[in-house]
């Protein structure tokens, strides 16, 4: 596993030569998701782990929430805490899989999961 840093920042991580360059545009990680990326990586059958888009939300935190969004290409997480952020996962073995073993880490005690399929019209 090769992980990618610009100017101390987290870029992307890859387990296999992809095709072109990913997670250019989204370079950081919120403080929030690099707990879940850090337990991520040590999950065998990942393929590839890119940060997404940052949003802040103006209610105030309330706790810290990773809802799994299963996709063609492995799954979404939209992790939340003071600010939301999406990270993007493609996988090689049945995503349902790793995101139990996830959800198994003691690491991520504090975190309350829950998953969903995608559904039409939602992001």
């Amino acid at each position: 596993m090769e992980v990618l840093r610009t100017s101390g920042q987290l870029l992307c991580y890859l387990t296999l030569n992809m095709p072109k360059p990913r997670g250019r545009e989204h370079s950081t990680l919120t403080e929030t998701a690099t707990l879940v990326v850090h337990e991520l990586v040590k999950i065998p059958g990942i393929k590839m782990i890119a940060p997404g888009e940052i949003r802040t939300n103006s209610r105030g935190a309330s706790g810290r929430f990773v809802t799994c969004v299963y996709t063609n290409a492995g799954f979404e997480l939209i992790i939340s805490g003071q600010s939301a952020q999406k990270v993007a996962v493609h996988t090689t073995s049945d995503p349902k899989i790793i995101f139990t073993e996830l959800k198994a880490s003691k690491k991520l005690r504090d975190f309350t999961f829950k998953d969903r399929e995608r559904k039409p019209g939602t992001r």
